[in-house]
């Protein structure tokens, strides 16, 4: 398969993830197989999905303070978990969240006073639209996660998510990319620093 441009992966990926069916049952066997990985970390970095593009990860969190549907996965985890909050500078901070409020993109986006960085984090979940097959994740294109994950031991605690049916995507991957170092599809875990 040809490379192709990230500009046009993310296009192709967009136009076709909303359309894909089946989608709850898809998430919640992806789901499953992360539950195991979070057993023993307690202080865990996670997202706010954007519904329709992302892994819906929020089922797992005990505490979640946004709705979700109650019966979608059997089991939760009660960690203490930290959402990023976008700062100035295309900066990332990961505030642990008493409420959300919208953020400047439109993002939920925690309230609260606990910080942790990612070097303290025991895992970290990260949101793309898709992943090289060596692991590169591709994003939005802000770059906010290639800059705060660029030390590759605390890529080694990273954990993405993909649909099999767009897993992997042959964009041309670049310097500044970051790995991740697990993929989680509702088939398999692909590791990429084992």
């Amino acid at each position: 398969m040809n490379p192709i441009t990230k500009k046009d992966a993310r296009e192709i990926l967009k136009n076709n993830i909303v359309q894909l069916t089946d989608r709850e049952e898809i998430e919640s066997a992806i789901l499953k197989r992360l539950f195991p990985l979070l057993q023993g970390k307690s202080k865990i970095i996670t997202y706010v999905p954007d519904m329709q593009l992302e892994v819906d990860v929020l089922p797992v969190i005990e505490s979640s303070p946004l709705p979700r549907p109650t019966g979608f996965i059997e089991a939760r985890h009660s960690a203490k978990w930290y959402f990023p909050k976008v700062e100035t500078g295309h900066r990332l901070r990961f505030i642990r969240p008493f409420s959300f409020a919208k953020g400047p993109h439109g993002i939920m986006e925690p309230v609260g006073d606990e910080e942790i960085s990612v070097e303290d984090a025991d895992l970290i979940l990260v949101p793309a639209l898709g992943f090289h097959q060596d692991g590169y994740r591709l994003g939005r294109g802000g770059g906010y996660y290639d800059r705060i994950l660029a030390s590759v031991e605390v890529q080694k605690k990273t954990i993405g998510f993909s649909f099999s049916k767009f897993f992997p995507v042959p964009f041309l991957s670049e310097s500044h990319d970051v790995k991740v170092g697990k993929m989680i599809t509702e088939f398999k875990i692909h590791s990429f620093f084992d």
